[in-house]
């Protein structure tokens, strides 16, 4: 076959040199290429410093371009990878390189904002994160028999880094749980329940995989990474991986679960859904894991019908879940909305049609995930308009 009938490709490596209590980090972008596979690469240039490297680099606007060698070449930089966490009420950080351990997203080392490659072209990718002898690491990626880390991000993400990242002297439990393998880490000493949170999964996990589809096209591996102080007493997920802090417990007083809230996330990370309609996301995170604590047997209906009656208390004076950002009431309102839909849903006689099987349905489409296609496909399962989708209970997007 001649050479020019073969597709372009671009293999890039990505390369971080973490050193215990330095936040000032060494990062290499390693391509090898052909044909100028790689065009251009665009970083977010606002916190690298000391950006060098092969080909052609401009710094402008707090953007850095990058165009390579058509043979490839390497960009180098040190970038500080411990971050305060923005926004009210955001307590600690959300990246962190200490004496001891070190946790932060793949993002945080290689914040790329944008690509442009030639037609047709291939990119892979693979990571490797230096760290001292005695340090562990736990990566979104499994590493091959070999200990290379190729990245494999789930749906169309490209081969960059992403998600959680965890090094250090660190304890690690693992359990394959309904065909995902699922690790739980965090560092030597601190308060984390491992097995607990395990034996939480083993309940819910399978039941989740199984409604919403997730078994052939979800993600084969999980890693949920957990960490104190100073890190946020929060939770965050990424693709393939969760943040959870040490001291979020694993069913809150209300009922509902930190850990399972984040999984549902992961388990829907290829839902479109549109950035000012976060209560969208949000919603099904919360009801869906709190449906599965109920159905796990793991709360009593009971339990669940006053948890679902504080979020109507809590959510009833919402008068618009129009947001980039959903919390507290607004995600409460959310909350009770999708209950009514899924009650609607299972009153219709459609053969068994559910809420979860409503939403797989629109991941298998990979149709956006607004509330015009959520009140279609209602719609086409109970004949009518759903009363739970109408302008009064989900107000200020009509």
């Amino acid at each position: 076959m001649p050479q020019s009938a073969l597709a372009a490709a671009a293999h890039l490596r990505f390369e971080l040199d973490l050193a215990p209590g330095v936040s000032g980090t060494a990062a290499r972008i390693v391509v090898r290429q052909d044909s100028a596979a790689l065009r251009e690469l665009v970083l977010d240039g606002t916190r690298l410093q000391k950006a060098a490297g092969d080909g052609k680099i401009t710094l402008r606007q707090g953007q850095l371009r990058w165009v390579p060698p058509a043979a490839g070449g390497t960009l180098s930089y040190q970038i500080p990878l411990s971050h305060r966490r923005q926004g009210k009420n955001a307590l600690g950080n959300d990246a962190w390189v200490g004496e001891k351990f070190a946790v932060f997203r793949g993002e945080d080392g290689f914040p790329i904002r944008a690509w442009r490659r030639s037609k047709g072209s291939g990119l892979s990718g693979e990571l490797i994160v230096r760290r001292p002898d005695q340090w562990s690491l736990i990566t979104p990626y499994l590493p091959d028999a070999l200990g290379r880390m190729a990245i494999r991000n789930p749906g169309k993400r490209l081969a960059r880094p992403v998600g959680w990242i965890i090094a250090g002297d660190l304890g690690t439990r693992r359990d394959t749980i309904a065909g995902v393998e699922v690790t739980v880490t965090a560092p030597r000493g601190e308060r984390m329940e491992r097995i607990a949170m395990l034996g939480l999964l083993r309940w819910t996990l399978p039941q989740l995989v199984q409604q919403l589809g997730t078994a052939e096209t979800g993600p084969g591996y999980i890693s949920i990474v957990s960490a104190g102080q100073p890190l946020w007493l929060g939770a965050l997920s990424a693709p393939n991986s969760i943040f959870v802090h040490a001291e979020r417990p694993l069913i809150s007083e209300n009922g509902t679960s930190t850990i399972l809230h984040e999984m549902v996330h992961v388990l829907l990370a290829d839902l479109d859904t549109p950035r000012e309609q976060d209560w969208i996301d949000e919603g099904l995170a919360e009801y869906l894991s709190l449906q599965a604590l109920r159905d796990s047997g793991t709360i009593s209906a009971l339990r669940y019908d006053a948890t679902i009656a504080e979020f109507r208390r809590w959510g009833s004076s919402v008068t618009s879940l129009r947001t980039p950002s959903s919390t507290g009431s607004v995600t409460a309102r959310a909350v009770t909305v999708f209950a009514d839909l899924d009650t609607e849903l299972r009153k219709s006689g459609g053969n068994g049609q559910t809420l979860a099987l409503m939403i797989k349905g629109l991941l298998a489409s990979a149709r956006p995930a607004d509330l015009v296609t959520l009140r279609a496909a209602a719609r086409r399962v109970l004949g009518r308009d759903s009363l739970a989708l109408a302008p009064a209970a989900v107000p200020g997007l009509d």
